[in-house]
């Protein structure tokens, strides 16, 4: 049946129904009608409801899909499996569980709560990968590079926590692990003992050397146990021959004793030795103990021994076999004979200055 057939029967009917009675059987009318031979062409407008073939079924009481030229509006959409690749454009609100088996974005925006007992894998080219924090200033990372873990922010331990290497502690709030044994610190604030094992250096200034058990101060090669050195003079302090101690200057340099920065005692370096300083008022000097002055073995029974000529107030007191004959005496000095004998003398005694002067005898011995 062609469609002008079907045209001309349908407008036939319509004049046959508009001259009846209101009153006709519908049944007979669709008989009249074979199956499958009302073309979809025929149909415009008007609801087809409890619609329903082999593959749809619809049994909705209101409009929930509107299909237009551009898109199809799908109020509410339950899909049970979507076999094949799935484009969408634009943003996509879910509310639920979304389970994926790999899960591959460009940029990943979320509040993250992981809540499963696996890591955070990377695969590939990991340098670079880790976690960066975007912010107004810069970017915060915590990423892999290089073979080590890179962080540009501060790490911030919890209290009573520490870093340690192979469960060794290496540092905590207040200590260094006992497994750390070498450093280059530069800056230390107040230190509660300190023991060095081994050679160490003080600004280069203090410097001990472990192989001679020495210390130089403002030198690095010590010439005793301890050495200062400024302005090219060395003092020492140390030993001699293992068998007694020297405090001293280690080459040819007078040595000051002194108190309220003055020189009180000088040795020169010709071995010479003052007692006091000649720019100030003379110095008391007590010895509380015995004198000997050129004597390798003293007398136990003496205060003073002098092997020796003295000057007592400003008088020489000398000694020999007879009175002098040469040298410059000046009155007052007197000779000690060193052979006295009866009928001879104790001494002499200058009475007149001069070369060697004039000399009477003192002291005879003996009463005739």
């Amino acid at each position: 049946m062609n469609n002008n057939n079907i045209d001309q029967a349908l407008s036939a009917l319509g004049d046959a129904l508009k001259s009846q009675e209101p009153q006709f059987n519908a049944l007979e009318l669709i008989a009249k009608f074979p199956d499958r031979s009302l073309n979809g062409n025929l149909i415009n407008g008007g609801k087809i409801v409890n619609f329903e073939s082999s593959g749809i079924k619809d049994s909705a009481s209101a409009t929930k899909i509107v299909v237009d030229n551009d898109k199809v509006s799908i109020e509410t959409l339950s899909v049970k499996s979507i076999p094949n690749s799935l484009s969408i454009t634009g943003d996509m609100n879910v509310s639920g569980t979304i389970r994926v088996e790999t899960l591959e974005v460009e940029n990943l925006k979320a509040d993250l709560d992981i809540d499963q007992n696996k890591a955070i894998k990377y695969s590939g080219d990991i340098n670079g990968k880790g976690f960066l924090w975007t912010g107004k200033d810069y970017t915060k990372q915590f990423v892999f590079q290089s073979d080590k873990i890179f962080s540009s922010e501060t790490i911030n331990l919890a209290k009573d926590k520490n870093i340690s290497i192979n469960d060794v502690k290496v540092i905590d709030a207040e200590s260094l692990g006992a497994s750390v044994i070498k450093s280059n610190l530069r800056q230390v604030g107040t230190l509660n003992g300190l023991i060095v094992d081994g050679a160490f250096s003080v600004n280069n200034y203090m410097i001990y050397d472990a192989n001679s058990d020495r210390l130089g101060i403002g030198t690095d090669e010590p010439n005793a146990a301890l050495s200062i050195a400024e302005d090219g003079v060395e003092v020492i302090v140390g030993t001699q021959d293992a068998t007694k101690g020297v405090i001293g200057t280690f080459a040819s340099h007078e040595l000051d004793i002194v108190t309220d920065n003055f020189s009180r005692i000088n040795i020169g370096t010709n071995g010479d030795i003052l007692l006091g300083n000649r720019k100030s008022a003379p110095i008391k000097v007590s010895m509380h103990g015995k004198l000997a002055v050129r004597v390798n073995m003293p007398d136990p029974e003496v205060d003073l021994h002098v092997n020796g000529s003295i000057k007592f107030n400003n008088k020489l007191q000398t000694h020999g076999v007879d009175k002098p004959s040469v040298g410059e005496f000046n009155k007052g000095d007197i000779v000690w004979n060193t052979e006295p004998m009866l009928k001879s003398y104790v001494g002499w005694i200058c009475t007149k200055s001069g070369n060697p002067g004039i000399w009477e005898p003192f002291g005879k011995i003996g009463n005739e």
